[in-house]
């Protein structure tokens, strides 16, 4: 790992600007009262046991029972036998177990039980990034938002995604994961590579990412880089639209079809725009009766389906987020949103909406989540970076020689 660190901070381009070193994120130190290893296997062999014994006294057959540890929850994967339904098994469990703490999935092979360990490992945003699964990828868009059982690393190339839903309730761990997905890609992506839009209506999420505005922010000249307000919202979302009309422009005269292979044609290559927006259901469900506001959230939600169907291409990704799924999160947003994390919601009913599933409600908060892509599951527990981590890191690009020009989004749509 150190020589990659070494290597990192050796890395320099022509501009000048040098990719900030893993020694700005925190080592992680254990808490005192966290069991260690084998404190864990041996108090999941006593929870092997009590499964066994709920299964034997319903009368239910299975060929054995696994268990897989992770940061905050453990999996136990049952093996039924071949004439044991696995209805009855589901029953049994969700009937006998305390359901607050865990969570019943059906597997490829298997009956899983997630059972919340009574100490929850940390996941620190350096120790992540310094696995190989995310240093060696090929990833367009490298992202590495937590662990999951087993402690494997969860990496996805959000140029593939290519659109991400982050809901659930309150305070659960939505902002975080968008910090990680933002550390990920800072420390994979030159700022000549990538740019970002954040959109943040509460006026508080994102504003410490200002000083990423000399190097990473793409904004409507004349704008503020971090947008705030419901018009500002609506006139860089029809801007990023006209951006996307223009790049497919540039792949017609260069005839190529995505923007990889268009940047392999040319010397002024185009940068990838991921944008960020908080609290999407804020800018699209409007307050009172005001025509005005009912067409800008009109206006934004128009705008926000164009970019999710067609920007893939053209390297423009969409990162949503809602605390309200009722409401928020209509059918043509899921269509267009294949990648989804749900945190801890406050429903079934909020699940569903999210996931076409139930499960989200019954996850134990802090940064658990479940991550869905192309039809499957991953239950995990979100990389942590604190405040501190996140202000040395803008502080960091802030100090650094800037890529020259800002990025302008165009505006004729204004004239």
């Amino acid at each position: 790992m150190n020589e990659w660190i070494d290597n990192m901070e050796k890395e320099i381009t022509s501009e000048g600007y040098q990719m900030p070193s893993l020694e700005l994120l925190d080592e992680y130190i254990p808490e005192s009262e966290a069991l260690d290893e084998e404190e864990e296997e041996e108090l999941s062999g006593m929870v092997v046991g009590v499964i066994w014994n709920i299964l034997e006294r319903g009368k239910v057959r299975v060929k054995g029972i696994e268990y897989v540890l992770g940061p905050a929850v453990t999996l136990y994967k049952i093996f039924p036998e071949q004439r044991t339904k696995i209805s009855q098994v589901r029953s049994l469990v969700e009937e006998t177990l305390n359901l607050e703490r865990t969570r019943v999935v059906t597997l490829e092979d298997s009956i899983g039980i997630e059972i919340a360990n009574d100490h929850r490992e940390v996941v620190p945003m350096r120790s992540v990034l310094s696995k190989k699964a995310f240093r060696d990828n090929n990833a367009e868009l490298p992202v590495d938002i937590g662990r999951t059982f087993g402690n494997e690393v969860m990496v996805f190339d959000l140029a593939k995604a290519p659109h991400l839903l982050i809901a659930g309730a309150t305070k659960q761990g939505k902002t975080t994961a968008i910090h990680a997905i933002v550390a990920s890609l800072l420390y994979s992506k030159h700022p000549e590579e990538l740019k970002f839009v954040f959109i943040d209506p509460k006026g508080c999420e994102f504003s410490v990412y200002e000083r990423l505005s000399g190097h990473y922010i793409a904004s409507v000249p004349g704008e503020k880089p971090i947008v705030q307000t419901t018009a500002h919202a609506a006139k860089t979302l029809a801007a990023l639209c006209e951006e996307m009309d223009h790049r497919y422009e540039l792949l017609s005269r260069t005839h190529t079809s995505n923007i990889c292979a268009y940047n392999k044609r040319v010397s002024e290559t185009l940068p990838y725009i991921v944008t960020i927006i908080d609290e999407y259901a804020d800018l699209t469900i409007p307050a009172g009766r005001d025509k005005e506001a009912r067409n800008m959230s009109h206006s934004i939600t128009e705008s926000i389906i164009r970019l999710a169907q067609c920007g893939r291409a053209v390297g423009i990704h969409v990162v949503l987020t809602t605390q309200r799924p009722l409401g928020g999160i209509t059918s043509l947003v899921k269509a267009n949103f294949p990648a989804r994390i749900a945190v801890r919601t406050i429903s079934a009913t909020d699940s569903r909406i999210i996931l076409d599933t139930p499960g989200a409600e019954r996850l134990i908060g802090s940064g658990d989540m479940i991550f869905q892509i192309g039809g499957e599951e991953t239950r995990l527990q979100g990389a942590c970076i604190s405040p501190e981590e996140i202000d040395r890191l803008t502080s960091y690009v802030e100090s650094s020689p800037d890529s020259g020009s800002p990025y302008c989004l165009p505006t004729s749509f204004l004239k």
